[in-house]
């Protein structure tokens, strides 16, 4: 709401010279598709275990992706031209990333007193789940256009986006905790995480660049074709375990070690979009 009510601010000040008579007045509508650049692979493991057998020896490890693709976008934007081909633009964009995890796995090996072969295991965990709330900028720019029916355009400038509402679940390999000589096997533990950015990410300024095409229709209307990209600054959110069970004193002490070596989500807003729209002048 309160980047709604800069906007419409900062348009009542762009409008009033329109509406006198000064210069020209330029609304756009478009609509189109985003492709984003996030990827982030996560790497974890809980240490170094001390075994109190002689011979025996753990190595362990998990992994896990988060992966951004892309989705629709619109929005629309105002543009105050004094003169010729210089303006002051505000627009506000809506854009839709999705982020899926993927590649869930944990490894462990048992190095086991000769002549015992090793105990190998390879678990596949459940896949995790990311919750990413629309993406909303608001963005003060200077445009430039070409003269002539058909115009060339570039704007750019600082763009604020507001709070980023996103959740992340994933089940990890919390490390073994039990092994069977005999049978050669090893148990190992599971927990849920989630990591959670509602609200307490903070607003952010970053910036927006864009190059557009406008095909006139008519006189006063336009075909608008254009590429913008927009970054912002990285946003940190850390994990915490979703506890379904009592854990054991092991599985404390494994989580504890997890954690500490699992790195936050470190989600960057940067994306690139590509739209049509219809530009009318007044």
């Amino acid at each position: 709401m309160r980047q709604l009510a800069l906007a419409l601010a900062f348009l009542a000040v762009l409008a009033a010279p329109a509406l006198a008579g000064a210069g020209e007045f330029e609304v756009t509508g478009y609509g189109g598709y985003t492709f984003p650049f996030y990827s982030q692979t996560f790497r974890y493991d809980p240490g170094a275990v001390s075994v109190p057998i002689p011979g025996v020896s753990v190595e362990q490890s998990g992994q896990f992706e988060l992966r951004a693709s892309g989705g629709p976008a619109f929005g629309g934007g105002f543009v105050f031209y004094p003169a010729g081909g210089f303006g002051f633009e505000i627009r506000y964009d809506h854009a839709d990333i999705t982020v899926d995890a993927q590649s869930a796995s944990y490894a462990v090996r048992v190095g086991l007193p000769a002549p015992l072969d090793p105990v190998v295991a390879n678990l596949s965990l459940s896949q995790g789940a990311v919750d990413l709330k629309a993406v909303s900028p608001v963005s003060f720019n200077l445009k430039f256009r070409t003269a002539g029916p058909v115009r060339f355009s570039t704007s750019f400038g600082a763009s604020r986006l507001g709070d980023i509402e996103m959740t992340v679940t994933q089940s990890i390999g919390l490390g073994v905790i039990g092994f069977d000589l005999v049978q050669g096997n090893a148990q190992i533990a599971t927990l849920g995480l989630k990591a959670t950015a509602t609200g307490a990410t903070g607003s952010s300024w970053g910036a927006n660049l864009g190059l557009g095409l406008q095909i006139p229709i008519g006189e006063r209307g336009a075909f608008v074709i254009e590429g913008r990209g927009f970054y912002f600054r990285r946003r940190t959110v850390e994990w915490a375990p979703v506890l379904d069970r009592p854990l054991t004193a092991i599985e404390q002490t494994l989580l504890q070690r997890v954690l500490e070596r699992l790195d936050p989500v470190e989600f960057e807003p940067w994306w690139a979009q590509a739209t049509i729209g219809f530009a009318v002048r007044f």
